[in-house]
């Protein structure tokens, strides 16, 4: 009982999308669970799908509501795990180990919220969406998905949704209830991997609307000069981003500026200047060399004392995290973005990269999508790593496997600073 997590879907007229939903809990691997489900008085064939799993969950009831978060109020109520996680209808679970990444996660630590990364299906691609590192942040704005966590169940009965401020605060509920626990001291605790993948349409789509609940919320407790200057940046920036002269711009800057002009500049700590400028966050003594081809630079982390060689193809959409004293080598594609081959709609798949520090990438090797490089790691030249390589290991061939084992007393900078690097 002590690891047991109840689940609670909340549904209203949502046959198309509730029994992946169901069927994406009973796939989880974590035994210790149960299923609730909250439907709200269903009129279109619904309920009769989820009576089709009632002997396999916990409690479920089919009636009218006060809305989605009395609803989930409601599920709360007749929870009988010491942990809660919201699994609202037509969301799936990343992979069957979702529940058992958080559940491990809570096990070794004393925080009452265990969250994660999400996937955002906007219905032509799947965006990794990171979860924030910095909880300082949650004094503006949330960090998280809300169904991406684990909540202990004595601390969720405490801060429930507070529908009596449904006008006030709108979809923004559930950000209120996290608000409140942070302001009360709960201590949360963040695990690198994606727990659930949600439609990314709807009212919480609207960020206007979200800007002006999240100010509401974060200035419940007294308002502040900070916030207010944060959020009016944050509507300047948004509206800004939403004109044709901002779209027009960003093209020229992150296509034919970053990749076209940028590269034949002779300098590398001028280059350096104009790839912070583009939101590529690079660390102290790094080095990118000439002539290689940049996407989404602004989800690229560059580490220190390491080195990308000319040529590379580094596609960081789904974001992409290089370590300290990493060498990239000459011709390596970093592949973050791909397609999912079994789709009608050749619908578009963004996961992360991690590579970790003193990771040597060979000349020509591929790296894909979804991949972390442990530290120390060798990938050797035309290798093709599909998945995920162990610290120390020396993989090769296509797919990539391991071949070796590196020593582990590594201590070395990668500094391509010569003199000539000047000029290169």
């Amino acid at each position: 009982m002590n690891d047991k997590i109840s689940v609670i879907t909340v549904v209203y007229n949502d046959a198309s999308g509730i029994r992946e939903t169901m069927e994406s809990f009973f796939s989880q691997t974590w035994e210790a669970k149960e299923y609730i489900v909250i439907d709200g008085g269903s009129t279109d064939g619904t309920a009769d799908i989820v009576r089709e799993y009632a002997d396999r969950i916990a409690y479920w009831c089919s009636e009218p509501d006060g809305g989605l978060y009395d609803a989930m109020n409601k599920g709360i109520g007749h929870s009988t795990g010491r942990w809660i996680n919201i699994l609202n209808s037509g969301d799936i679970f990343c992979s069957p180990d979702s529940l058992r990444i958080l559940a491990e996660a809570a096990a070794d630590s004393d925080a009452a919220i265990i969250y994660g990364d999400a996937i955002a299906d906007d219905g032509c691609k799947d965006d990794y969406i990171e979860s924030g590192k910095d909880l300082q942040r949650l004094e503006y704005e949330a960090i998280y998905r809300h169904g991406c966590s684990l909540m202990r169940t004595d601390v969720h009965r405490q801060f429930l949704y507070d529908v009596s401020k449904t006008g006030e605060y709108g979809f923004a509920l559930d950000f209120d209830a996290i608000y409140r626990m942070y302001h009360s001291g709960q201590k949360f605790k963040r695990v690198a991997a994606p727990i659930q993948k949600y439609k990314a349409e709807g009212a919480s789509a609207d960020i206007y609307g979200s800007l002006k609940y999240n100010y509401r919320i974060t200035t419940q407790y007294g308002k502040s000069k900070a916030k207010r200057n944060y959020y009016v940046r944050r509507l300047l920036t948004e509206h800004i981003k939403h004109t044709s002269a901002y779209k027009c711009m960003k093209v020229f800057m992150t296509e034919y500026f970053l990749n076209s002009i940028l590269p034949h500049l002779p300098v590398y700590r001028i280059r350096n200047i104009f790839y912070k400028l583009a939101g590529l966050r690079i660390g102290k003594d790094s080095v990118i060399d000439r002539k290689n081809y940049f996407i989404a630079p602004r989800r690229l982390v560059l580490g220190n004392n390491s080195h990308i060689n000319r040529n590379c193809l580094i596609d960081a959409r789904g974001g992409l995290t290089i370590g300290n004293s990493v060498s990239i080598s000459h011709n390596v594609s970093i592949v973050s973005g791909g397609h999912d081959i079994n789709s009608r709609d050749f619908h578009g798949k963004y996961y992360p990269i991690h590579i970790d520090d003193y990771v040597w990438v060979g000349v020509g090797a591929t790296i894909l999508q979804n991949v972390t490089i442990g530290r120390g790691a060798v990938v050797c030249a035309g290798a093709v790593v599909t998945r995920d390589v162990a610290p120390y290991d020396i993989v090769g061939g296509v797919p990539a496997r391991k071949i070796g084992q590196r020593e582990k007393d590594l201590d070395y900078k990668c500094q391509g600073r010569h003199p000539l690097n000047y000029y290169i």
